[in-house]
């Protein structure tokens, strides 16, 4: 066996020297960049750290979100909003949504931290080298971070806020919630926000029936939203598409026969209904009661879900009516104002031009004159009715008697013009449509429709002064003599009924009129029954579903329920009844009220041939300035009402009977 010699101790000594030199060597040459790295890692993180989002910013990201109205039959009726979103959950979105967007925008999503630091590097050098702004080598989760948190400037500085954020909300959520953030955050073009909201908008289509060519179209507008819109501009939009579809392709998301098929598909898009202007007013008083009981951030932030009772069908068929007719009524208004100026129809002359002097002279007689009594005196008798010529109002509302449900809402002709809501805010006086809740008393304590009554004048005193007496009067200034109760009812006769309310009680009827629903000021007068109050159309229609109910009345409501974006009912509607009358005498007022129908004040309804079951009563005010009509079949109770908002007659003839009842 062959030993080797044993090394002196000062060559041993030399080796190791050496070998220590050489390791220092390369431990000063690779660890200084790395301590100068990780120095100005921490510099930079110091530096940043109080601009970047906190944690719990990041633990409490709310998107703001669409608030759905629905119609009776749960479609979409209206949206509010201030970005229009469709909050979607990971579960619901389809792979090839996501597929499309990891492959043009993002391919390593689910492997990286947060940060492509392959990516990054290329981009900065680019930067230095070319100038002009950082483009590229964003992650999902970095583009997530600039929509939530920060500017969209392209920045070295806010590069490193964004990679930053970015590896905080990789830290903080898991890769499918982050996902499922951006899918519903980015902006897709026409105001909306996320693949739900984009799908809806562009191809009327829920986003999990989305086509790959549809995908690809919504994927590829992530580069620019306005620029790439298919609407605006589909050239651009089609080949940014194929693009889309490409990478699709190569990530191997597709096959070769998918891509074909999608590139060969027509870009076909379908507006979403959204608002359509149908049911302003009643959209109106879902608004203020949202705000009002949730606040404003429900009603534009928070994703809720409000199903309504509104019939839309039956909407636009109510705002068809009142406007087909007023303008009618209008129409016939003008020509009378001309024709009593002494200018016949047969003169060649624009009417218009009529009017427009008409409008320009009444401010002068309505200074001088008119305000603020609204009266005509006797030193202008002989001015035309011309000068007295104001635009006509109507206001409708339509419920269904079974439920309370409100159908159906007209507050205005217009509501971009006037957002008065004439239907649930004028306080107009209700003239002989109060009539029947005197007759409805009457029937409750006794009475019966074939008791005989006499239509003959009276002269009532006046408590508070013994001096001054009341001679009530008739449409028409006729009286008839004994009739029935019933003829008393359906020829709207006002001395039988001021006897029936002071014979039965006024103070009785004031209680029953509150029990019918009618909230404002009630006297008791003689007085009150013919109308000399004021009621909402709201309130005089509800009140009239108590007959087909057979006494009972339901609280209208216009709201079913409200739910959160997560399901949750914030509100219900339970039914409200109370019972007012009893059976046998609502059945009594049924049958009084279809004689009013069919040969009384509202007999137009019978003569022009609607013969369905059904009842109602007109009212008409002092010198024609209110005309109303309510009435009810089986199913629903409508009322109207037609006026001018300042108060000021509408000219002879203008009675319920001919003013309201064509609209109904």
């Amino acid at each position: 066996m062959i030993r080797k010699p044993k090394q002196n101790l000062s060559s041993q000594l030399g080796k190791k020297l050496k070998l220590s030199q050489g390791r220092l060597f390369w431990m000063a040459f690779l660890g200084v960049p790395v301590l100068l790295g990780i120095i100005l890692g921490l510099v930079t993180i110091v530096t940043f750290a109080a601009s970047l989002p906190s944690l719990d910013q990041l633990e409490a990201i709310e998107p703001r979100l669409i608030t759905r109205v629905f119609d009776k039959d749960s479609e979409v009726a209206h949206n509010f909003y201030v970005e229009k979103r469709i909050w979607t959950p990971i579960e619901e979105i389809p792979d090839h949504v996501k597929q499309a967007v990891m492959s043009i925008e993002d391919r390593d999503f689910y492997s990286h931290w947060g940060v492509n630091i392959w990516a990054m590097p290329g981009a900065i050098l680019e930067k230095l080298i070319r100038g002009g702004k950082l483009r590229g080598a964003s992650t999902l989760s970095q583009q997530l971070a600039k929509n939530l948190f920060l500017t969209p400037e392209r920045s070295l500085v806010r590069k490193i806020k964004e990679a930053m954020t970015a590896v905080v909300i990789e830290n903080t959520y898991t890769k499918d919630e982050i996902m499922e953030f951006y899918l519903n955050q980015v902006y897709l073009g026409a105001g909306t926000y996320g693949f739900q909201a984009a799908s809806q908008e562009y191809f009327s289509t829920p986003l999990d029936s989305i086509s790959y060519s549809q995908v690809a179209i919504l994927a590829g507008m992530l580069q620019r939203p306005e620029g790439l819109r298919p609407d605006r501009y589909p050239q651009r939009a089609d080949k940014r598409r194929k693009v889309v579809l490409y990478s699709m392709k190569h990530a191997g998301y597709i096959t070769e026969d998918d891509y074909k098929n999608a590139v060969a598909e027509p870009i076909v898009l379908q507006k979403a209904a959204g608002n359509s202007g149908i049911g302003g007013y009643y959209i109106e008083e879902i608004r203020k009661h949202m705000e009002k009981k949730h606040g404003e951030s429900s009603l534009y932030s928070e994703g809720v879900q409000i199903f309504s009772t509104l019939d839309v069908a039956l909407q636009a068929d109510t705002e068809a009516a009142v406007k087909k007719h007023i303008d009618s009524l209008q129409l016939n208004l003008k020509y009378r104002h001309a024709r009593r100026l002494g200018m016949s129809r047969r003169m060649k002359l624009n009417l218009d031009t009529i009017i427009a002097h008409f409008d320009s002279i009444y401010p002068i007689f309505e200074s001088r004159y008119i305000a603020p009594e609204r009266k005509k005196p006797d030193s202008l008798r002989r001015i035309p009715d011309s000068l007295w010529y104001r635009e006509l109002q109507a206001a409708a509302i339509v419920i269904e008697n079974e439920t309370g449900a409100v159908r159906a809402m007209v507050g205005g002709l217009d509501f971009k013009t006037s957002k008065f809501n004439r239907a649930v805010q004028s306080v107009r006086q209700p003239g002989s449509s109060f009539k029947p809740f005197v007759f409805a008393a009457a029937m409750d304590n006794g009475a019966a429709p074939s008791d005989s009554v006499n239509d003959q004048p009276i002269t009532i005193p006046d408590p508070k002064d013994p001096n001054k007496v009341w001679r009530p009067d008739n449409y028409g200034k006729k009286f008839s003599g004994y009739m029935t109760v019933r003829e008393a009812l359906y020829r709207s006769k006002n001395l039988p009924a001021i006897q029936l309310g002071m014979k039965y009680g006024l103070h009785n009827l004031v209680n029953y009129a509150r029990n019918f629903g009618l909230k404002h000021r009630l006297a008791a007068v003689p007085s009150l029954a013919i109308g000399s109050i004021g009621a909402t159309l709201m309130e005089i229609t509800s009140a009239y579903t108590v007959f087909p109910n057979r006494g009972t009345r339901i609280e209208p409501y216009m709201i079913e329920k409200i739910e959160s974006k997560n399901g949750e009912v914030l509100e219900n509607n339970f039914k409200k009844e109370s019972i007012v009358l009893r059976p046998p005498a609502a059945y009594l007022m049924v049958s009084m009220m279809r004689d009013v129908n069919t040969r009384g004040t509202a007999a137009k309804i019978w003569s022009s041939g609607f013969h369905v079951p059904s009842g109602g009563k007109t009212g008409t005010t002092n010198d024609y300035t209110d005309a109303w009509y309510v009435g009810f079949t089986p199913k629903y109770t409508m009322g109207i009402w037609v006026g001018i908002d300042s108060h000021i007659p509408m000219g002879i003839g203008h009675t319920g009977g001919q003013a309201a009842v064509p609209i109904w």
